[in-house]
């Protein structure tokens, strides 16, 4: 039926009308609908007109508030006032009436604030002359002694400093003042090993501390008594690195040089020796980086195409679980240290799980030389001697999700350390050309931005790093092979005299913000 056809018929009342009973045609019912719809926007208009002004005037308290309140917030609220501010100010510009549009654009402009934000703050890192500490030898006072490990305690109330000529000193985390004539100094100091010390570990307590040192054996220490609870022996060459396993106060972890890593526990495998404990290893992880076994016999012998074991790290998310990166290529592999790794002679361990060899590495496998586990417990940071920091995700290894490269930094050796700031926002990095490279993070762990920290203060190969693990302020500890040790932190009033004195530039530690045009 064609749609002229189609009629509704309606009852008329002036049925004296000689034209006779009105017809309703179909185009006549849906102008009807269009005009009854039109009147109904148009109430709705009004009704949304009488919303928008009353939204006016409180965007307008609330944007005098927002410029009231700003200048006197703290630093750390400031992006969030600001932020509050602009998307009270979209919705008044833009109309934007929706919950949801409204939160996607403020979280769009918390990501920028945070971003200006972090910029500004590694900016404002400087280390004054009265945060400088200078390592020289008990026995030769003319001699310099390098520092080759430093971390802080968890409460972050101390830092423990290890050295090549085995002492341990420990600093207070006073606030730099730059008035003050007190220069840093350590509060306790004692020798620790008759051979370099490599590594040290606070205990979750802070009250006991571990050490490795390269006469093949760790010590445990009760700090606040400089005095030795114990030997841990097993190792066969340099102790290189020690972990403690996460929320524990017994167990921990080591890695040496001659390839193993092996598992401690203080509270079983031990005697008394000439009135001292001596442990032994509760379970061993051997030839952990080992490449293969060799064709062709060494000598008469069948060799192994060994490497050293240069870093570990225990994972938060098991615990049982531990990585460690060596010296023969990239890899990243995880080990379960509840496994007993009984292996024939020559052959490798099977490690639980293991990363694979990035994309972007040319060439030859290249060693790595350090490691480092954002607070979250999700990416994991390893320092390749190809001068580049792999991004791993710890919960499921693979493929590298990026790759951290500066022109700054440069790894031509295993002393050179990373460490990660407690907001998890800045991943700092010792280099062989002396200076410490700080990368702004994302959320996703990764520098999206192109935006690093260049801290200059160092003349020699900066190895050490270590943040300050508390929430009040922002410190970074460093030391280079120059033997110095450095507090950095932040205050922009004496980054700036810093940078614009003369007298201050040869004997103070400066940050420079680098923006790359391109990252990966």
């Amino acid at each position: 039926m064609a749609l002229t056809e189609i009629t509704l018929r309606a009852n008329n009342r002036d049925t004296n009308n000689s034209r006779g009973p009105r017809q309703t045609t179909l185009f006549d019912s849906l102008g009807a609908a269009q005009r009854r719809h039109k009147r109904q926007r148009k109430a709705a208009g009004q009704e949304n007109a009488s919303i928008e002004n009353s939204r006016a005037d409180a965007t307008e308290k609330a944007v005098k508030r927002a410029r009231t309140e700003v200048p006197e917030c703290t630093a750390a609220a400031r992006p969030q006032k600001l932020c509050e501010a602009r998307s009270v100010l979209a919705v008044r510009r833009f109309g934007m009436t929706s919950a949801h549009t409204a939160q996607r654009y403020r979280q769009r402009q918390s990501l920028t604030m945070d971003s200006v934000f972090a910029t500004s703050r590694l900016a404002s890192l400087v280390s004054p002359a009265t945060g400088v500490f200078q390592l020289y030898a008990d026995t030769e006072p003319q001699r310099g002694v390098l520092p080759l490990a430093c971390k802080y305690s968890a409460n972050g109330e101390q830092l423990a400093l290890v050295d090549e000529s085995g002492f341990v000193s420990v600093f207070g985390t006073r606030t730099v003042d730059a008035q003050s004539d007190v220069s840093l100094e350590p509060i306790l100091r004692w020798k620790a090993h008759d051979n370099s010390a490599f590594d040290v570990e606070w205990r979750a307590d802070c009250a006991q501390m571990v050490t490795a040192s390269a006469d093949e054996t760790l010590r445990m220490w009760d700090v606040e008594h400089q005095q030795c609870l114990g030997s841990f022996v097993g190792h066969a060459q340099t102790v290189r690195s020690v972990s403690w396993r996460s929320a524990s106060m017994h167990c921990f972890s080591s890695a040496s040089r001659d390839g193993s890593i092996m598992i401690w526990d203080s509270r079983c495998n031990k005697e008394r020796v000439d009135g001292e404990y001596v442990y032994r290893p509760v379970n061993v992880i051997g030839h952990a980086h080992n490449l293969g076994s060799s064709k062709k016999p060494m000598r008469g012998k069948k060799g192994m195409l060994g490497g050293s074991v240069t870093a570990i790290c225990h994972l938060q998310h098991n615990t049982d679980l531990l990585a460690s990166v060596g010296s023969t290529s990239e890899i990243v592999k995880f080990w379960d240290v509840r496994m007993k790794a009984h292996v024939r002679p020559f052959a490798l361990p099977t490690p639980a799980m293991s990363t694979l060899l990035s994309t972007s590495s040319a060439g030859r496998s290249r060693g790595t030389a350090s490691l480092s586990l954002d607070p979250d417990g999700t990416r994991l940071y390893s320092a390749c001697n190809d001068n580049s920091v792999y991004v791993h995700n710890a919960l499921m290894p693979g493929q590298p999700i990026a790759r951290l490269t500066a022109p700054e930094f440069e790894c031509q050796s295993f002393n050179i350390g990373t460490s990660m700031s407690t907001c998890g926002r800045h991943l700092a990095a010792g280099s062989s050309s002396g200076n410490v490279v700080v990368w702004e993070l994302d959320r996703m762990g990764t520098n999206s931005s192109g935006r690093r920290a260049v801290l200059q203060a160092h003349t020699k190969e900066a190895g050490c790093v270590a943040w300050y693990p508390g929430k009040d302020k922002m410190q970074l500890a460093t030391c280079g092979d120059d033997g110095i040790l450095r507090l950095w932190e932040e205050n922009a009033k004496l980054a700036e005299s810093a940078k614009t004195d003369p007298t201050k530039q040869c004997s103070w530690g400066v940050s420079q913000v680098v923006c790359s045009s391109t990252h990966r």
